[in-house]
């Protein structure tokens, strides 16, 4: 029962704010699941309702997706999955923690320090972009800063850009999942508290995105990042104790 509300209170939290900025689920859920569930199944149900959450707001915008700029930087994503996959399955359970938390605190400061990075070039920025992207995702289920850090340094406007990353977190989340080779070990319980949450975090957000600034979401967003993933290092630091 504890996991069920943790797995459902994570989903809610990630897909309201998900919603609301256009990234963010990974952000918030992957610390909350990898500490109710551990660093392998937290990731794994982190990308599950990832795709979820992308794709159930993609189909509404499909044909606003900017393929062009997507298609490139989801390309680095899938390359760079490989290695992540392989240290994913070497390393043990604790030290995973580790990383992912360390991750998601790097990833943060990523996105904060984007707007002081100069304008970057087209494919350069793309192929960086994309395979932090994707390591960090298969590693520690959150690929969403690095992207929206290239974003930001590309001057790529929002609205284009919440809608464009849906389709790229879909496909990548799925990559992820199919490199990681594990299957997902919850309760039947736990997936209907998740769905049920991926459902009212949608609608929530939906309700909330015509009075909640997107500055104020993006900075309730990167404080339940912070905190979660400072939590899960310290997880990680006492199992090895």
């Amino acid at each position: 029962m504890v996991s069920a509300l943790t797995i459902g209170a994570a989903v809610l939290v990630g897909a309201l704010t998900q919603r609301l900025t256009g990234v963010g689920f990974a952000l918030v859920a992957s610390p909350l699941l990898v500490l109710a569930l551990g660093p392998i199944q937290g990731v794994v149900i982190t990308n599950i309702f990832g795709v979820a959450t992308a794709l159930m707001v993609y189909v509404f915008h499909v044909r606003r997706v900017e393929y062009r700029r997507v298609l490139p930087i989801l390309a680095a994503a899938t390359v760079a999955v490989v290695p992540g996959a392989i240290l994913a399955r070497a390393l043990p359970a604790s030290v995973l923690a580790i990383g992912a938390g360390a991750l998601v605190v790097a990833a943060l400061a990523l996105s904060v320090l984007a707007r002081r990075i100069p304008r970057v070039n087209a494919w350069p920025g793309q192929v960086v972009a994309g395979g932090l992207s994707g390591f960090m995702n298969v590693i520690a289920g959150v690929g969403g800063p690095a992207i929206t850090a290239y974003a930001v340094a590309s001057e790529w406007e929002h609205r284009r850009f919440a809608i464009s990353v849906q389709f790229y977190f879909a496909v990548l989340g799925l990559i992820s999942l199919l490199a990681r080779g594990v299957l997902p070990a919850i309760t039947p319980v736990d997936w209907v508290a998740a769905a049920t949450a991926l459902g009212v975090g949608l609608l929530g957000g939906h309700l909330l995105n015509r009075w909640v600034p997107v500055r104020t979401a993006r900075i309730v967003c990167l404080v339940l990042a912070l905190l979660g993933g400072i939590a899960v290092i310290a997880r990680g630091v006492l199992d090895i104790s």
